[in-house]
């Protein structure tokens, strides 16, 4: 019973320490902890973040497009589930493309590319708010 806590209480472990990350950071650099090069290449990549973004949607559509560019609807009566077993996070993305019918991969560049777009800060908070809200699917018992 334990393990099965453990399983389910991961992505929020992760969630949390990728938090404190952030955190850390910003207090560091509140603090001016954060040496000048490094302050300077962050701004930088913060100014260019509609650029960055523009070519992960390129990115993504280029290979969509190289794949026939079908993106199947799922069946009536399908449920989204955070995936189990293509994950990095928390199964969200991995999830909601097996629900889709779309390669993980390009979902996840996409949403990099929407971080980038919009506030950093609000993609974070709504993919935990995901994480939290969209059940794992559900364990599939062995045969034997």
């Amino acid at each position: 019973m334990s393990d099965e806590r453990n399983d389910q209480n991961g992505p929020l472990l992760i969630i949390g320490g990728l938090l404190i990350v952030v955190g850390g950071w910003l207090m560091a650099r509140q603090f001016g902890l954060i040496p000048e090069p490094i302050y300077a290449v962050w701004d930088t990549v913060r100014a260019s973040r509609g650029a960055i973004a523009l070519v992960l949607i390129g990115i993504v559509v280029i290979v969509l497009a190289g794949r026939g560019g079908k993106m199947n609807m799922p069946a009536k009566g399908t449920r989204l589930y955070r995936s189990r077993d293509d994950k990095w996070v928390s199964g969200v993305l991995g999830g909601l493309a097996r629900y889709l019918g779309i390669d993980a991969v390009l979902l996840r560049i996409a949403f990099l590319a929407l971080v980038f777009l919009g506030n950093f800060g609000s993609g974070i908070v709504a993919y935990i708010i995901l994480a939290i809200v969209i059940p794992e699917e559900p364990k599939v018992p062995q045969a034997g």
